[in-house]
């Protein structure tokens, strides 16, 4: 490991042969790469590594799926024979909960790092130039130089134009994450994927939950049979939903929220106890001096291409501050493929096979192409459904709700996958190495599946792309 002590500004800093702006799944993914490759690493955090994702995101959000999914569980054991006299659940233990896993994963980074001897700064990092990072932290300002600077600054909840989101009470993805008590009535502002799962989570802990959303459905950016299956089973579970619906302001009356919002029909005034505006997110520029850096941007994001080197030699960008596909493990892989290519190997990004999860009840997930982009390319193709209303595993676990659907071109290859269930999340995975490795729906259904298990479902849709399913009339 290549590591050098040189004068600046008459102090000291060291010189590393990579940098990294931010420790999210992105930074420090691609901070375990480059140390595995031998190259000297300085890793720079304003607040604990993991970003967004193990602190304010995807860990949090799913400890309360599960306790949420567990108190959905109780409530229908009867179902199975299981009798509860006094079940109840504690929101402040349930908080807790979450926080402890949130420990548990970030401190097992740091561990990481600490192990692969990574240099790592807990401070808020800036660059004016390139090769130069300043790092304010608690003990005072430090300074380095790095061969290669890699640029994973994450994204902040994008915040929406209208009078009163500053009121307080009005809650940020982030924020909700730190409430102690649960609100009577939340509305979420957005039918996105953030939305609707926390729409999921507090309407099973008994919150009145309304969504609205401006464009005509929701989950706008996936296959659209999914969202017009999953609307009325989110109707049905008591959320209410709003879609065509814009919000005109937020104001206060009382210890209440009003927010007002217009549809075809006209105005009409919701009374929210929170508000939870999940409208996106937006790549967070911070500490970065752009233009005298030289960086091109693009919508507000750093542009990077498939080696994730930016405009500028020797600096890349990684994560969400490249915009594009706003994802953890989209994040981590463009941090190896940005720390093989500062090691002096070619590596390259490939966006066709990039799995998607969405943790409401039930789970979605998707890969590839959708139906919709499909028809409107005028490509042929195939097209398979099998429900697991079919499937004896799902039976016997009592969640029946949903499908498996593949798409094939003319040849029978996989080009696109959705899947509306339970456990959707992990059933993708056979379907995104499809789509990767250009499998034919044949290549599935010659593999044998366990019995009884979920995956059958997707073996069953596979039949479907070639004929018919085997167990569906």
């Amino acid at each position: 490991m290549k590591r050098t002590t040189c004068a600046l500004r008459g102090g000291l800093f060291v010189k590393y042969q990579i940098g990294i702006l931010g420790g999210g799944p992105g930074g420090y993914v691609c901070a375990l790469r480059a140390a595995q490759l031998g190259l000297s690493v300085v890793l720079i955090e304003g607040e604990r590594v993991g970003g967004t994702c193990l602190n304010k995101g995807c860990i949090p959000t799913k400890a309360l799926v599960k306790s949420a999914e567990l108190w959905r569980e109780v409530q229908h054991a009867e179902d199975f024979g299981i009798r509860f006299e006094h079940a109840g659940f504690d929101f402040a233990k349930v908080m807790e909960r979450k926080e402890r896993v949130v420990e548990t994963l970030v401190s097992g980074v740091e561990r990481l790092i600490k192990a692969a001897k990574i240099k790592y700064v807990n401070g808020w990092g800036e660059v004016h130039e390139a090769g130069k990072i300043e790092v304010e932290t608690e003990e005072g300002r430090e300074f380095f130089e790095v061969e290669k600077l890699v640029l994973a600054t994450g994204s902040i909840p994008a915040r929406i134009p209208i009078n009163g989101v500053d009121l307080p009470g009005v809650l940020s993805s982030d924020d909700i994450l730190e409430i102690d008590k649960l609100p009577e009535h939340l509305v979420i502002i957005g039918g996105g994927v953030i939305g609707l799962e926390f729409a999921s989570i507090y309407q099973a802990f008994g919150v009145k939950v309304t969504v609205v959303e401006m464009l005509p459905s929701l989950l706008a950016n996936i296959d659209e049979e999914i969202p017009k299956r999953m609307t009325p089973l989110l109707k049905r579970s008591g959320i209410e939903i709003m879609t065509k619906t814009a919000v005109k302001e937020i104001r206060q009356e009382g210890v209440q929220l009003i927010v007002v919002v217009e549809d075809a029909k006209g105005q009409k005034e919701l009374l929210a106890d929170k508000v939870l505006v999940s409208t996106g997110r937006k790549p967070n520029l911070r500490g970065l001096d752009i233009d005298r850096i030289g960086l091109e941007t693009e919508r507000g994001a750093i542009v990077a291409d498939s080696r994730m080197q930016t405009s500028v030699p020797d600096v890349y960008a990684i994560g969400d501050v490249t915009g594009g596909i706003m994802l953890a493990h989209v994040a981590s892989m463009q941090g190896i493929v940005a720390a093989e290519n500062c090691a002096g190997q070619a590596a390259e990004m490939n966006y066709e096979a990039v799995p998607s999860a969405i943790f409401t009840y039930p789970e979605i997930a998707t890969v590839g192409q959708t139906e919709q982009a499909l028809k409107a390319e005028g490509k042929k193709y195939r097209s398979s459904k099998f429900p697991f209303s079919a499937n004896g595993k799902a039976i016997a676990l009592g969640e029946t709700i949903g499908l498996v659907k593949i798409l094939a071109d003319e040849q029978g290859k996989v080009i696109g996958a959705s899947i509306m269930g339970i456990q959707a999340s992990s059933l993708i995975q056979e379907l995104v190495l499809a789509v990767k490795k250009g499998l034919k729906a044949e290549d599935l259904v010659q593999t044998i599946h366990a019995h009884p298990t979920l995956p059958e479902a997707v073996m069953e849709a596979a039949h479907g792309v070639l004929g018919k399913p085997l167990h569906l009339a």
